[in-house]
């Protein structure tokens, strides 16, 4: 069973349900399970920095791939972190901060960022953030996930098959398989953050 490659994914998943007449289904059912993934998971390997994301008004598009804020600041001097807030949140703050100024808080508004103040000038920022998982495609043979987490992939596939194929019995089978899978990835991304947390520089004798 080759799971290393999205031809490879159609394939086991293909041998896995016994049927020769789904070509066309089963990049829906990796579709769906994609979905379903990102909004389940927050892990490290999600990140991504733009360290010159500008801020020259006071709404900025969101980046095509953006899931969650994870930090985002000025890249002022000194640094000046934006604070998240509510959207109702906002609207009280801008009602008590009118004008143009230098952007201290932000929130999401559909597919844009909107900043308070609205900036007086051009600004610099940092924003970390968490990505989409690439799609797999004919022409995105692999990425992150399916390069170490084959097993999320497969299951989470079959899991999104079973409706389509009124597979009711095996639900239940694939829906563990495949949570076990995404909690395991959790657990190991925590265990990491927890022990990067605990390092600390040792000089090095000669």
């Amino acid at each position: 069973m080759d799971l290393t490659t999205y031809t490879g994914l159609q394939a086991a998943i293909e041998t896995e349900l016994n049927r020769t007449d789904l070509t066309t289904a089963i990049p829906a059912f990796i579709a769906l399970m994609e979905a379903q993934t990102e909004r389940q998971l927050r892990v490290r390997e999600m990140l991504v920095t733009n360290p010159a994301f500008v801020v020259d008004s006071e709404l900025e598009s969101l980046p095509n791939d953006f899931l969650e804020t994870r930090s985002f600041y000025l890249n002022t001097n000194p640094i000046i972190p934006l604070m998240f807030r509510s959207i109702e949140s906002l609207e009280m703050f801008k009602r008590a901060n009118p004008g143009v100024g230098k952007p201290s808080d932000f929130t999401v508004l559909g597919s844009q960022f909107m900043f308070i103040k609205a900036p007086d000038t051009g600004y610099t920022a940092t924003l970390v953030y968490y990505q989409k998982i690439p799609r797999l495609s004919g022409s995105q043979a692999s990425n992150w996930l399916l390069a170490a987490h084959p097993d999320i992939y497969f299951y989470g596939s079959l899991l999104n098959s079973a409706p389509y194929l009124k597979e009711d019995a095996r639900i239940a089978v694939w829906a563990q398989l495949y949570q076990n899978a995404v909690e395991a990835l959790k657990v190991a991304d925590q265990r990491a953050q927890t022990a990067s947390s605990g390092l600390k520089a040792q000089a090095r004798m000669f």
